[in-house]
């Protein structure tokens, strides 16, 4: 069982207990739509899937487009291509990160996002840094001292290469005086893998999701240095990377796209409907539970903000040389 499954109610708990709020009047117009597939690259449970499946159910509790369905596809490259080459036809939407820009610089690949259609920016996801509660490094200060002297001597783990998590731990290497060249990134599939690696002492420094380390931070088993984000995560006592005295402020930004194939008109009622289910009562309840951070950002912002990304994430992963 995952530390989300451990800390609090599960998304299909949250949703359906949220169904009524919801469940608002459709406009005729939206709620005409035909069946849709919400695309997510990357395995099931994890943060794409997550916020797909979130999607689709509140997309389906909504009415807004009836028999929305989330699809799981490998990897970012591989969802990308069959989602914009019509490989799967019914799929109308995918979710796509931070994670999702670094992943397709690493595969050379980082051209292909520009084909696809921007709906919306959705969400951030906060990234803890934690070690295993009997590790010599106490502090956020420690770490970094510890980066200085030696980089290499630090291993971090989290999820895959160019992922946001292995953005993270280059940032902060750098912010820390390290050499980045010298980073020890030891990459899982999932957050809660990267979660298990730390409680086994596998890793120096783990980070990832923060829903699937909560469990073990609160139950003691690990320590959370800090937060990546720019500001402390509700309900929990721990300081953010700036409070540390590192200049970094990191979220595992989340959004959604569409392709050509969909139609204009279409494209539009699907940003419309994601828009009003990210507004109700259950919707807002769910990112409570989850960690989640809103960062709703409609079509025309999200596009500027995914160049700007693909900029600033090409420089950084540029600089750290062959991953």
């Amino acid at each position: 069982m995952t530390a989300a499954a451990r800390s609090g109610p599960g998304r299909r708990e949250v949703l359906s207990g949220a169904a009524a709020a919801l469940a608002l009047s459709p406009s005729p117009a939206l709620g005409q739509l035909a069946g849709l597939e919400v695309l997510a690259g990357g395995p099931p449970g994890d943060g794409q899937d997550q916020l797909a499946r979130a999607i689709a159910e509140g997309l389906a509790l909504t009415k807004l487009t009836p028999r929305a369905m989330p699809i799981n596809v490998p990897r970012d490259q591989d969802a990308l291509d069959s989602f914009l080459s019509g490989k799967r036809p019914r799929a109308a939407l995918m979710v796509v990160g931070l994670s999702t820009i670094g992943g397709l610089q690493v595969a050379n690949a980082g051209d292909l996002l520009d084909r696809s259609h921007p709906l919306c920016r959705v969400l951030g996801e906060h990234l803890p840094l934690v070690v295993r509660a009997d590790s010599k490094l106490r502090s956020m200060q420690e770490l970094a001292e510890s980066i200085r002297k030696d980089a290499g001597a630090i291993s971090w783990t989290g999820r895959g290469k160019g992922s946001a998590d292995h953005q993270l731990a280059l940032r902060v290497t750098e912010a820390a005086g390290g050499d980045i060249h010298r980073l020890d990134y030891r990459p899982f599939g999932t957050s809660a893998e990267a979660s298990n690696a730390a409680l086994q002492g596998k890793t120096t420094v783990a980070t990832g999701a923060l829903i699937e380390f909560v469990a073990q931070i609160k139950g003691g088993t690990l320590r959370a240095l800090a937060l990546a984000s720019p500001e402390r995560a509700e309900g929990l006592d721990i300081p953010t990377l700036k409070e540390a005295g590192l200049d970094v402020a990191h979220l595992n930004w989340r959004g959604v796209v569409s392709r050509d194939a969909v139609g204009r008109t279409l494209i539009d009622r699907y940003g419309e409907a994601i828009a009003r289910v990210v507004r109700t009562p259950g919707w807002i309840e769910l990112m409570k539970q989850r960690y989640w951070v809103d960062l709703f950002q409609p079509a025309d912002a999200f596009q500027t903000f995914l160049a700007a990304e693909r900029l600033r994430v090409g420089a950084l992963l540029k600089k750290a040389g062959p991953l």
